[in-house]
């Protein structure tokens, strides 16, 4: 049952990002699977936003840490959730530029687009 949920989810998320808008020179980058580190949110003029950090799901050394910004409440709350319930996301954000990072201690993949439960 676990198979064919997974299929489903990763068949999803090909549809969703295939019919995703976004901006022309933007990337969606993935972080992958990953364990949520850290939340911080914050509150400017009655306008909620966070930044969600992450670390590559199974690293006991993690060499970098990928950060997402987001101004959905929900999300934030289902992070904080994540990380308080030791879950596993995968999380895919808009970098805003024309290649998602592969180097640097933290990596920022932009606003958060997509969150997935494991």
């Amino acid at each position: 049952m676990k198979t064919i949920k997974n299929l489903f989810l990763m068949l999803s998320v090909i549809a969703a990002s295939m019919f995703g808008a976004g901006a022309a020179n933007a990337a969606t980058c993935s972080a992958g699977w990953v364990n949520v580190t850290g939340v911080y949110e914050y509150n400017v003029n009655g306008t909620t936003y966070g930044y969600i950090y992450t670390v590559p799901e199974h690293s006991v050394l993690p060499t970098y840490t990928n950060y997402f910004v987001t101004y959905n409440q929900n999300a934030l709350s289902q992070a904080k959730l994540a990380m308080q319930n030791h879950q596993t996301y995968y999380l895919y954000g808009d970098s805003g530029t024309a290649a998602c990072p592969t180097s640097g201690s933290y990596r920022y993949l932009g606003t958060l687009s997509y969150l997935y439960e494991y």
